[in-house]
């Protein structure tokens, strides 16, 4: 052990007290304690989707997640690369989809309390970001007009008793979009106004049936969160795998305190949901 080892072992030491139990001001024990999931209120309503908070909605939006058939290759889902033993995320430094893209794969967990989308911000409701991967060539590079079709053709009742009667797309093209390939945008120029609005509206519902059911994804409690739950309520904290060692406790103090990490990293989710 280095002098540096040592001198960090002491101080971690320091923070213990009596029979092992860490000592906390109890300004420290109200701010370990906001940083907890018991403090993480109920998603805000999402006004921008009638049917965010719909169940059907929720478990139809769930099926297309998982469904390969939502992609242009017949290979690739949401699910790829949000994997749901991951907190739906794949920890990979790029995301992989019909190809690899430029930007790791954002965590979904509890992502109904986020008030942008994406690294950049660049959508500012759920289901307008649940559209975009859609779309890209690189993540599940389909098209509106053949996701349209799919609709309609496996999910058609399911998605009419939610969201109403689809549009006729008998003469609609099998593949059509404003912001596809050449093909796909030269079909889409072949279309009627009214052609084109039935299609967008389809293509809309999938964002806000999927994004509905990501609204239902919630982190999962972690070590930290028992040991606050215990640190205010007085009673034994964790003990074996859930216990803090010395040094876990003098970074937890440091946290919230002299490196002023909270400042930013807050509440349950510790982000205070801005770009820094």
């Amino acid at each position: 052990m280095n002098r540096f080892s040592r001198l960090f072992a002491l101080l971690a030491m320091g923070v213990l007290a009596g029979c092992g139990k860490p000592e906390f001001s109890d300004a420290e024990k109200k701010t370990i304690a906001s940083l907890a999931l018991s403090a993480l209120p109920p998603p805000k309503t999402d006004t921008t989707n009638r049917f965010a908070d719909v169940p059907a909605a929720a478990a139809l939006g769930a099926t297309l997640f998982f469904d390969v058939g939502m992609s242009g290759d017949g290979k690739v889902s949401c699910s790829t690369c949000h994997k749901i033993d991951r907190q739906f995320q794949d920890d990979l430094p790029q995301a992989v989809g019909v190809g690899r893209t430029n930007r790791r794969t954002m965590p979904l967990a509890g992502v109904a309390h986020d008030p942008f989308f994406f690294w950049d911000g660049r959508r500012d409701s759920l289901w307008a970001q649940a559209l975009a991967p859609l779309e890209n060539p690189l993540e599940q590079a389909g098209n509106r007009a053949a996701y349209a079709h799919y609709i309609k053709a496996r999910f058609g009742e399911r998605y009419e008793r939610i969201f109403g009667p689809l549009p006729d797309l008998s003469t609609v093209p099998a593949n059509a979009s404003p912001l596809g390939s050449d093909a796909e945008k030269a079909a889409w120029s072949t279309m009627t106004e009214a052609q084109a609005e039935g299609v967008n509206r389809v293509f809309a519902n999938i964002g806000k049936a999927i994004a509905a059911f990501e609204r239902s994804i919630a982190p999962p409690q972690t070590r930290f969160d028992r040991f606050a739950a215990a640190l205010a309520t007085g009673i034994q904290l964790p003990q074996g795998d859930d216990a803090f060692s010395p040094e876990e406790i003098l970074g937890l103090k440091l946290f919230i305190g002299k490196a002023n990490c909270v400042t930013c990293h807050t509440g349950a989710r510790f982000t205070d949901g801005s770009f820094h």
